[in-house]
């Protein structure tokens, strides 16, 4: 096996650097926060370029570099298929939900329940969707460091803080957490939107580089040889459709969460309604349905290389519970030059920062909106001011930051990461947003129905939890009852807990929520509020035909055309320092680099020449 080249002092630079130009983002687009609206929406202004690439890219985390490459490690043919599922949820998002977000006209994504149902069901859903995601959370930011603190060398190694001893992977979660939860809490949706630019920027260039050399290096120089290698040696069945461990109907029940997943997941919904007009949200998500089935497949490509070159990869990392998930950053540490390294490390930082600074952003304005504002107003008779509700927004993101270290601390005993992930997301998905999905589309049933739709399934997986939890070592136990797995049959189809979840939160929550439409009765604020709500959907949301990009749109698009000329800058710079091994790459993605910042900023001087003469001024913060 080849000879493995761990992060050195330039990569070191290269990491830091990104994570100082993190906070600085957060810190600068701090000033265009005036409001409530501005901090969890963005002022409803945001351009339609920029939220589709933060609702593609805002979809992927850390899991695709770990989760995905485990299971593209061991079953090639099967990750083809569940990584390019987006493609027919977001068609169907073009069609149906992206015009229907929009025009339900919201300013946090859970308003939609007190619209569509009641201000009980907001309750209700919060304490119900915050600790699941949280867990969630916590599991991106533990999927993030099994990466970072692989890459770094330091996963085994002890450190000495003063007080008390820390081992390297715990002490990764405690930075690279704390990190995410600062810019996020400083920038709101606006830090989340330029900072998925520069995510999706440097997760395009590292995977334009390694795809092409991982091909090349086991065809000795060959990308074509490469190809053949692995037309050749891969094992026998490597490419069929299937997924070592996964029964059958794990693939239908996939399906139905990528479905959900990329309509009625709430950061979905929160991207939707941030632009001005309904026909950006269609564009959004025809430009989303494409990216999804064209880079997964880039990212994914470079581990077919992987069984070929570390056929014995469990003896590179034995500490790991499932070594293959370090795959990708194995292929990495062998044919990657130092500063591309750096690079790496933080695309994998900032995948997973798309993920979850969406999560914080959306959950602070469920706490702040749906909970905190109409909890103050009912007991002092009068809205907090637009400044108390500013703070009290920061104030959850960071809690909520807090508590996700907190789980990816205590998370590492329930597997790997990918299975870990789909427990999780099976806990509560399809029961929360089956009421969702149908309640978007259908409008006949009472204001109850949510709250007795999702009681039914989650009451239904607590007791699927209940019973994994008995059969396991330890008895039950909370993190047991959450996630300890448990093997079953139904119908002569074999299950494991992630199917038992989703079968018995569809079939209790769906059936539940269309029965209560013969309950259906309108009247009072009830019958106010939804034929409101009716009216909304009827009425196309469109923007002023001669709308133009506000100056924090063109501000935002500035900032992202120079940061990639700043990125391309230091990669061309550290060609020098780098040529003994394959510096040259570092030449090829800085110019990829700066060449696309440089396109930025000239589209943006050509937009404010023909549309604002006399520049904006300067925000102020």
């Amino acid at each position: 096996m080849p000879e493995l080249h761990f992060l050195n002092a330039l990569d070191y630079t290269i990491l830091g650097g990104y994570m100082v130009m993190i906070v600085a983002i957060g810190i600068y687009v701090a000033r265009f926060n005036k409001k409530t609206t501005d901090y969890f929406k963005g002022g409803g202004h945001i351009p339609w370029q920029l939220s589709m690439v933060s609702l593609f890219i805002s979809g992927f985390s850390a899991f695709m570099f770990v989760g995905a490459s485990g299971i593209t490690y061991k079953n090639g043919g099967g990750a083809i298929l569940l990584f390019s599922l987006a493609l027919p949820a977001y068609l169907l998002g073009y069609y149906v939900f992206a015009i229907r977000w929009r025009r339900t006209r919201l300013d946090t994504p859970l308003q939609f329940l007190t619209r569509r149902f009641s201000r009980e069901t907001t309750y209700f859903y919060t304490l119900l969707a915050v600790v699941p995601n949280t867990l969630v959370l916590g599991i991106m930011v533990y999927t993030l460091c099994i990466f970072t603190s692989t890459a770094l060398g330091i996963s085994e190694q002890v450190f000495n803080l003063g007080l008390f001893t820390i081992k390297g992977f715990e002490l990764s979660i405690l930075i690279t957490g704390s990190v995410i939860v600062i810019y996020t809490t400083l920038g709101g949706l606006w830090a989340v939107m330029v900072t998925d630019g520069i995510q999706f920027l440097i997760v395009l260039l590292v995977t334009l580089i390694i795809t092409p050399l991982s091909y090349s290096y086991i065809g000795d120089g060959s990308i074509i040889d490469g190809l053949k290698r692995i037309a050749s040696d891969t094992p026998d069945g490597y490419f069929d459709i299937n997924l070592e461990g996964k029964p059958l109907l794990f693939w239908p029940v996939y399906f139905v969460y990528i479905i959900f997943g990329y309509n009625v997941n709430w950061h979905i919904a929160q991207r939707y309604y941030s632009v001005a007009d309904e026909r950006d949200t269609r564009k959004m998500a025809l430009w989303c349905a494409g990216l999804s089935f064209v880079l997964p497949m880039l990212w994914i490509l470079p581990i077919f290389t992987t069984p070929i070159i570390f056929p014995d990869i469990a003896s590179l990392w034995p500490s790991l519970t499932s070594p293959e998930e370090a795959s990708f950053v194995t292929l990495a540490l062998a044919v990657l030059p130092h500063g591309m390294l750096g690079l790496l490390t933080a695309a994998i930082f900032a995948a997973t920062m798309s993920s979850t600074d969406t999560l914080f952003n959306w959950l602070g304005a469920v706490l702040t909106k749906d909970v905190y504002v109409p909890l103050t107003t009912s007991l002092k008779g009068r809205a907090p001011s637009e400044r108390t509700q500013l703070w009290f927004g920061k104030a959850s993101v960071a809690c909520l930051g807090l508590f996700s270290i907190f789980v990816a601390l205590n998370i590492k005993r329930f597997g790997g990461a990918f299975d870990v992930y789909m427990k999780a997301e099976s806990l509560y998905k399809i029961t929360l947003f089956v009421p969702v999905f149908f309640g978007l589309l259908y409008t006949r049933t009472p204001w109850w129905s949510a709250i007795a739709s999702v009681s039914a399934g989650v009451l239904g997986v607590f007791f699927v939890g209940i019973a994994a939890a008995s059969g396991a070592e330890d008895g039950i136990t909370v993190m047991n009852v959450l996630f300890a797995d448990i093997q079953a049959s139904w119908f002569g189809f074999e299950l494991t807990r992630y199917e038992l979840n989703a079968i018995v939160g569809i079939l209790a929550s769906g059936s539940v929520f269309l029965a209560t439409a013969f309950f259906d009765k309108r009247e009072g604020a009830f019958k106010k509020r939804i034929e409101s709500f009716e009216t909304d959907l009827k009425t196309p949301a469109h923007a002023e035909p001669d709308a133009k990009i506000g100056p924090e749109g063109l501000i935002a698009y500035k900032l992202l055309g120079y940061l990639s000329l700043l990125i391309g800058a230091v990669l061309l710079l550290v060609t020098f320092l780098t040529l003994e091994r394959s510096g040259w790459l570092n030449t090829i993605a800085g110019l990829i680099s700066a060449t696309i910042g440089i396109t930025i900023v000239k589209a943006v001087r050509q937009y404010q020449a023909r549309h604002h003469p006399n520049p904006p001024a300067p925000i102020q913060p």
